[in-house]
């Protein structure tokens, strides 16, 4: 029953569908104008709701029809390099504008003069099916100061499509090979955790101070039904981001995918949304084999409270058991906290709120609150730093159009976690997938300060600047400190007297400067340089210098931003 729950479970919803589309994949830069255009928009009714990604790609291309429509009737003041960002992401997003997504495509020649302007995109619609696809290809290449090997991202498709099989059932496959040698702290991380971040299942050498190369897959796809007015289903192994903000500390993009049901329902000033799924606990899992399961269950309600403020409420269990998931925590309308301490079990429970607000010309706020634990006599003793008061809240602002300079954008962001937020009795609760972190790469015990300028002077020219700095208390000799999640929390040395940055004190600072430039559309130039200082007590500082240069086609540049 186990192996085929989800099917069914589907397959009931199936029978009830219509039209439905796939989702604009994370990383697109569809993403940053959509940012622009809600804060630009401040009370927009669609784009408010932003808390769950990906996005729709049907629903977004609906608005984004209706916006443009805005501008052209002068409603709406869009500069010259916005215009050329909405009018890609319609071409992006062809399928699903009027008059083009619902005609006959022929396949599209390669060499035609229109792919000057245009997207490069084979398609064919017939009746109620439609099958579009594209070419996608990543080489990046570069120097890492730190150490004598070359670094590199080499990126090719497999597989690549997205459409409908009918007016019931849309569709979408993504699979790329990928061969990676990443930066020198990349590698240390992959050889502590045995885990190459944003991927699963890989091969090559991870051992301290090998230089071979990574090989790894990354795929993605799903079925997605539009179950009733309101109500759309997605079944699918992907990745989900939920929050506001560069980092989410509730559920990011940073690890691997992971196979998920997700249930979304918008009614009134309410969208509520239920996520099902089965994650991997490979600690000390190693090879060719059946990597042990785990799960998850994660509800999230969106109150759009005024046009212009946002608040969300969110509870998340992640559970082991050997004979599969546990139906109990199928229920969309129980609190799974209560429901967990009803079953009697260890499952470790999270809740929190989302916050939103476009309350200013040109800005928005936003914030995330995160409590594992709340015994109200430890919080009110808070400064005798009790183990289990494991909290952690974001802050964050985004600007557009600074000092009046059309498409220069900022955004800051704070970051703070209090040690043992994210760790459990065992890896099977842990906040954990493939031996990485669902939330903030960093785990747990730190603080952390984001400044991100982005500016795009001309259509086909972005550039950006970001710097990260952050401090965190590290393991102290093999004693657990907070910091690594994937260590139980049963092996604390002691009860009181944590606070932030318990432990070896670490401080890192990343500085970034990116150029990107298209060639064609949706073909891209990047040229990056990063310097990374990274100290640790009683241990040589750490530096890396890294120039990194690429092309790229249809996929988003990869970054190891930690």
């Amino acid at each position: 029953m186990k192996k085929i729950f989800f099917f069914l479970l589907s397959f009931f919803f199936v029978q009830l569908l219509k039209a439905q589309g796939d989702f604009i994949e994370l990383g697109s830069r569809q993403y940053d104008m959509l940012d622009r255009l809600e804060i630009k928009l401040r009370k927009d009714s669609v784009l408010n709701f932003s808390t769950v990604k990906p996005y729709d790609r049907k629903v977004i291309t609906q608005r984004l029809e209706y916006i443009d429509s805005l501008s052209k009737a002068g409603s709406l003041k869009l500069s010259k390099v916005d215009k050329y960002n909405l009018d890609m992401m319609l071409k992006d997003n062809f399928d699903w504008r009027k008059g083009l997504g619902d005609t006959s495509l022929k396949f599209k020649n390669l060499w035609g003069k229109e792919h000057l302007t245009n997207p490069f995109y084979f398609g064919v619609k017939r009746g109620d099916f439609s099958f579009y696809s594209h070419l996608m290809y990543n080489f990046q290449f570069g120097k890492d100061n730190s150490s004598t090997a070359k670094i590199y991202n080499n990126s090719r498709e497999i597989a690549q499509w997205r459409g409908q099989v009918s007016k019931r059932i849309g569709y979408y496959t993504y699979v790329t090979d990928n061969q990676l040698r990443n930066p020198l702290y990349v590698r240390q991380y992959t050889t502590k955790n045995y885990a190459v971040p944003g991927f699963g299942y890989f091969k090559g050498d991870v051992s301290t101070g090998s230089t071979a190369p990574i090989d790894a897959y990354e795929v993605k796809g799903g079925i997605m039904f539009n179950a009733t007015k309101g109500i759309d289903l997605q079944f699918a192994f992907d990745k989900v981001f939920i929050g506001n903000g560069y980092r989410s500390l509730i559920l990011s993009d940073f690890g691997n995918n992971f196979l998920f049901l997700k249930v979304n329902t918008r009614f009134w000033k309410f969208n509520y949304t239920n996520l099902f799924a089965q994650m991997i606990n490979r600690e000390g899992v190693y090879g060719d084999t059946i990597y042990p399961k785990k799960y998850m269950t994660f509800h999230c309600l969106d109150l759009q409270v005024t046009k212009w403020l946002n608040v969300g409420f969110f509870e998340n269990i992640m559970f082991g058991r050997k004979n599969g998931y546990d139906i109990n925590y199928l229920n969309p309308m129980i609190f799974s906290v209560a429901l967990g301490h009803q079953l009697g079990s260890p499952d470790k429970a999270t809740i929190g709120v989302n916050i939103k607000a476009n309350a200013f010309k040109n800005t928005q706020l936003y914030s995330q609150i995160i409590i594992n634990e709340f015994v109200l006599g430890e919080v009110l003793k808070y400064k005798n730093g009790w183990w289990a008061n494991k909290q952690a809240i974001q802050l964050g602002l985004k600007s557009i159009d600074v000092l009046g300079v059309n498409n220069l954008d900022i955004q800051g962001e704070i970051n703070i976690v209090r040690p043992f937020v994210y760790t459990s009795k065992d890896n099977y609760s842990s906040y954990t997938h493939y031996n990485q972190a669902l939330a903030h790469p960093l785990g747990a015990n730190f603080k952390e300060f984001i400044g991100i300028v982005k500016y795009q002077p001309i259509p086909k020219l972005r550039l950006q600047g970001k710097l990260i700095y952050y401090t965190q208390g590290l393991d102290s000799a093999g004693v657990n400190m907070g910091s690594n999640i994937l260590l139980p929390y049963t092996t604390r040395p002691y009860d009181y007297g944590w606070k932030i940055g318990s432990g070896v004190k670490a401080n890192c600072m990343i500085a970034q400067a990116t150029l990107t430039y298209e060639l064609l559309p949706n073909i891209f130039i990047d040229a990056d340089y990063i310097i990374r200082t990274y100290k640790q007590d009683n241990a040589a500082d750490f530096k890396s210098n890294i120039f990194n240069v690429g092309l790229r086609m249809n996929l988003k540049k990869r970054e190891y931003d930690f």
